[in-house]
C-alpha cells in the first residue's frame, strides 16, 4: 500500500506539478520530457524543480532508490529462498543464493529499460502456474463458496467445509 499508494502518487503529482505546462522538465499537453532526461533522471529533475534548492531532489530520489532498491532485493531473496527451499529441500538453497546473486549484478549492469523488460517476462511467467492452480482449484472453491454462503448468508445447517480433504469428500 505505501508504495503504491504514497510513494507512486506523489512521483506522479511531483512530475506532473514540476512547471511542466511552464516549459518545466515534463509537458503535460504534449507528453515530451525535457531532452535527455528519462526514468530517475526525469524524477530527479522534477524534485528539482519542486523543492528549489538546487540539487536535493535529485539526492533525495537517488537515496530512496537505493533504499527501495536495497529493500525489494533482500525481500525478493528470502521469498525466493523460501520457495526454492519447499519445492527442492533446504539443502540446495545455496543454489538459488548464486543464482539470485548473479542476476542481481546482471540487473545492476543492464540497462533500465532491458531490466524492466525481463522482470515484467518473469513476472509474467510466475503467472502461468498460478493460473493453472486457479483453474485447477476453481470447483473446490465454488463449492467452498457456496457452503459458506449457505452457512453465513442463509443460516443453513450445514457442515462446515474447513479443509481442501473436507471440499475433496463432500
Amino acid at each position: 500500500f505505501a508504495d503504491t499508494m504514497v510513494v507512486c502518487t506523489m512521483t506522479a503529482l511531483v512530475v506532473l506539478t514540476s512547471g511542466g505546462l511552464e516549459g518545466g522538465v515534463f509537458n503535460v499537453v504534449t507528453g515530451e520530457v525535457a531532452e535527455g532526461l528519462s526514468d530517475a533522471t526525469l524524477v530527479g529533475g522534477a524534485f528539482n524543480e519542486v523543492f528549489g534548492w538546487g540539487n536535493i531532489g535529485q539526492r533525495f530520489v537517488a537515496i530512496a532508490m537505493f533504499l527501495f532498491a536495497f529493500t525489494t532485493v533482500l525481500g525478493w531473496s528470502h521469498y525466493g529462498s523460501k520457495a526454492w527451499e519447499y519445492l527442492f529441500g533446504a539443502k540446495t538453497t545455496y543454489i538459488f543464493r548464486i543464482i539470485h546473486v548473479i542476476t542481481v549484478i546482471f540487473g545492476a549492469v543492464l540497462t533500465s529499460s532491458l531490466a524492466w523488460d525481463i522482470s515484467d517476462t518473469f513476472n509474467g511467467l510466475m503467472m502461468v502456474p498460478n493460473l493453472i492452480g486457479v483453474l485447477v482449484l476453481c470447483p473446490l472453491v465454488m463449492k467452498i463458496t457456496k457452503n459458506y454462503v449457505d452457512r453465513k448468508l442463509k443460516k443453513k445447517e450445514v457442515a462446515p467445509i474447513l479443509s481442501y480433504k473436507d471440499g475433496e469428500n463432500e
